[in-house]
């Protein structure tokens, strides 16, 4: 899910709380994580939605990798 699309679904619904993609084998811009991050929007995959649910900061919950630092579903489309 690029920016555009992020945009549309507030231009749509109006500003949500969570923005689910669905899949695991789905992802998003890196654009679009940090404009959502920016704007307190959970942006997720399949994979994040549980964790994201429980957490205080919902909007910047995220996995970490096996060194500690954050990991993201990051795809290769455009905005």
């Amino acid at each position: 899910m690029g920016l555009t699309a992020v945009q549309r679904v507030i231009h749509e619904f109006g500003k949500p709380s969570i923005i689910y993609i669905g899949g695991g084998w789905c992802g998003y811009t890196e654009q679009a994580k940090h404009f959502c991050l920016a704007e307190r929007i959970g942006l997720y995959v399949t994979d994040e939605m549980s964790g994201a649910l429980w957490a205080t900061d919902y909007w910047a919950y995220h996995k970490r990798d096996k060194d500690g630092s954050p990991s993201y579903y990051i795809s290769g489309e455009r905005a």
